[in-house]
């Protein structure tokens, strides 16, 4: 395992380096969160690097749990061209890497793994990604040959034949088991309780009206109750049966919900390639007995039973009936879920490629950001320009440290300020020297990597025309080579504040 830093290197040490979209909705970020915290409370460190995925809107936010890890100091969020040197680089989602980053990274790994939680075409023909491709750009950006692990035999199967190596097992997900395990001994009530949870799309759902009936039966012997609402299944459910309990998405926690589930039943849409579902270990977990399609025996095993829709009603009455086998039954799927789907066999994976840990309580170490960074991880980074005209060089200085605090939490923005103050008195304060950069025509901190520009400040004014004018032309030259996306001003109260907020709606010059 990595434990200290590389000294005269400069390079960040870590155990694990994720390579992802860290503002993925779903399965990825709740995948990350877990191997987040099965591999740092067993005393590895963890990083991430945030990569735009092709299949993401441009104005999705962090992922509240990635964001909660971030906050509580378990993931390291790596800045872009941070140097770093890791035992284990992981490629989560293929979609991050369907474009070149425009060079190699300034990341050593001994080993790398491209995570695979998603089909390359989907049924309908979308194609989301093309593994030859992406194994190009990986190649490129890390100087090695990935692994390609799948998260199940159906990923599997869809990768086949592409030319990418497999890995010999498939990287299932994991959930802390001791989170959702329920001491239960028996149904929760008189009727058998059938349950389902997830998104509301028509997708996750059976096609017809026939096999959705059969398998969330409108009977009276029996309780259904769903957790995501029934939105987009006019066309299948002329109304909501009598028996159905249905709660909205997100208006009570999954483990609540399972408290008061007998039985998990999951079929969906014929066109739906299901790649993993968590949802199923999430409720055997909880004690759960899952029903589902044959299409998971591959992936779950003894762990659940799987029978056909219209066979669903018939099963759950007999072990409703029946409450040693009921037992039995859920005792095979908490065994199952602990030996394969647990924080404790994601270690043991981890464990295999980097090592034993130590204690865990190193603390991280971080290096300045290179000024080498390959031209198309930058441009996926926002730059912000903060605005210091005429404040102290302490107050310039304090300004640069706030920026590089906020921009581990921040996802890596790049931060440029303008001051009109001199580098060597900001040095002083800031305790780190200003280095010029000659290339870019402007100082660059030497351990936070935070761009200074300086302007001259109204006393050094020489010119014939007025100094807010050269400064508001400054400002847009500024904007213009560092290719600033958002503007913001140091101190409001100053009277100078006002030409930072008119440089933040004039546009840069040509």
């Amino acid at each position: 395992m990595v434990t200290r830093s590389e000294g005269s290197t400069g390079r960040t040490r870590l155990d694990v380096l994720y390579v992802t979209d860290l503002r993925f909705p779903g399965g990825s970020s709740t995948s990350l969160v877990e191997e987040t915290l099965a591999a740092t409370r067993a005393g590895y460190r963890v990083g991430a690097l945030q990569c735009d995925s092709s299949s993401l809107r441009a104005d999705r936010a962090l992922h509240p749990g990635i964001r909660d890890l971030v906050e509580a100091g378990r993931l390291i969020l790596v800045r872009p061209g941070e140097p770093v040197s890791c035992s284990l680089t992981v490629v989560k989602h293929p979609t991050v890497m369907v474009k070149s980053l425009g060079g190699p990274l300034p990341v050593r790994c001994q080993n790398l793994v491209t995570f695979v939680g998603q089909v390359p075409v989907d049924l309908d023909g979308t194609r989301f990604y093309t593994p030859a491709e992406v194994h190009k750009n990986i190649v490129e950006a890390f100087g090695l040959e990935p692994v390609w692990h799948p998260v199940s035999p159906v990923v599997r199967r869809s990768l086949e034949g592409t030319g990418v190596p497999l890995a010999d097992a498939d990287w299932v997900e994991v959930i802390d088991a001791d989170h959702w395990v329920l001491s239960r001994d028996r149904p929760v009530g008189d009727r058998p309780v059938i349950g389902r949870h997830g998104r509301p799309t028509p997708l996750k759902w059976p096609a017809d009206s026939e096999a959705l009936l059969a398998a969330y039966p409108d009977t009276d012997d029996v309780v259904v109750r769903v957790l995501g609402g029934v939105d987009g299944l006019d066309a299948v459910l002329t109304r909501v049966p009598d028996n159905w309990e249905v709660h909205p998405f997100g208006s009570m926690q999954v483990d609540q919900f399972l408290a008061g589930v007998d039985f998990f039943v999951y079929f969906h849409h014929a066109d739906l390639v299901e790649a993993f579902g968590r949802t199923v270990i999430e409720a055997l977990a909880s004690g759960c007995v899952a029903v589902l399609p044959s299409s998971f025996r591959e992936l779950f095993g003894e762990a659940c039973l799987y029978v056909e829709p219209s066979e669903v009603r018939e099963l759950v009455l007999e072990l409703h009936r029946d409450p040693a086998s009921f037992r039995a039954q859920v005792a095979i799927g908490d065994q199952v879920v602990r030996e394969r789907f647990s924080h404790s066999a994601h270690v043991s994976r981890i464990s295999a490629l980097v090592g034993q840990t130590g204690s865990g309580d190193t603390p991280v170490d971080r290096a300045a950001p290179t000024a080498r960074v390959p031209s198309g991880l930058r441009e996926q980074r926002p730059v912000v320009m903060v605005v210091c005209l005429g404040l102290e060089p302490s107050r310039v200085a304090a300004t640069i440290r706030e920026l590089d605090r906020h921009r581990d939490f921040a996802m890596g923005f790049h931060p440029v300020v303008v001051t009109t103050e001199a580098t060597p008195d900001i040095s002083q304060e800031l305790e780190e020297d200003l280095l010029l950069d000659s290339d870019r025509r402007c100082f660059v901190s030497e351990l936070t990597g935070v761009v200074v520009e300086v302007v001259p400040s109204r006393e050094e004014h020489d010119g014939s025309g007025r100094w807010e004018d050269e400064i508001l032309s400054k400002l847009a030259t500024v904007k213009r080579r560092h290719g600033v996306t958002n503007v913001t001003v140091a101190d409001l109260h100053h009277p100078d504040a006002w030409l930072g907020l008119q440089a933040s709606s004039r546009p840069s010059l040509p």
